[in-house]
């Protein structure tokens, strides 16, 4: 991968993981009910779950590749399409009017932070739908497995430190700010994610 297509996943996996959704609700939740601490666990617990998660599907992507080349560009067009989608949904629900509530259940967290937040990252099914539309745009035939684990620790890398912030400035105005922006949050990243889907099409 050339360093403008390194550049162009750790745009998109930042796009993602900034998203508000149920994730930043549940590291804000562990955080206000367990502490800093806690909260850190869980984030990198959830970036080890997306970390492997991507691992895991780039591998699989890969060898599907190899196996069936034909499937390149479908599968591209495919992200693509998927990208657009993600984004205009975000964007249509930034004009709903229900947000979520942040459920305190310290007995979720306080047994185990980072499988909990390791959980809730790899065993979301939409996330395998992310996957298609991010990394069908980046893995190659011929893709080297120290190639595939820098994807996958790129994915880790980026959700990780992203939940590590929320978690240490919860104190702060971040998170609450986020939670509270949500909407607006939602329009901007869905914007983003469709001009990238567009960008991909023209380059």
């Amino acid at each position: 991968m050339t360093p403008e297509q390194w550049l162009g996943l750790a745009t998109v996996c930042t796009l993602g993981a900034m998203s508000p959704g149920p994730s930043l609700a549940f590291v804000m939740r562990n955080t206000m009910a367990g502490g800093r601490r806690v909260g850190l666990i869980t984030a990198i617990g959830h970036g080890m779950g997306i970390g492997l998660y991507a691992f895991a599907f780039v591998a699989l992507l890969a060898g599907l590749l190899a196996a069936m080349p034909s499937l390149e560009s479908g599968l591209r067009w495919i992200g693509i399409a998927l990208l657009i989608a993600f984004g205009s949904l975000l964007m249509r629900s930034s004009f709903s009017t229900k947000t979520e509530s942040i459920v305190s259940e310290p007995d979720v967290m306080e047994r185990n932070p980072f499988t909990a937040g390791f959980a809730i990252a790899f065993f979301n099914p939409k996330i395998a739908a992310w996957m298609v539309a991010v990394y069908s745009q980046f893995v190659e035939v011929d893709s080297s497995l120290l190639t595939m684990a820098g994807m996958g620790g790129l994915a880790f890398a980026i959700d990780a430190t992203w939940y590590a912030v929320v978690a240490v400035l919860l104190s702060g105005t971040l998170a609450t700010s986020l939670q509270n922006h949500a909407q607006t949050v939602d329009r901007i990243v869905g914007a983003l994610l469709i001009l990238s889907g567009i960008l991909l099409i023209i380059l």
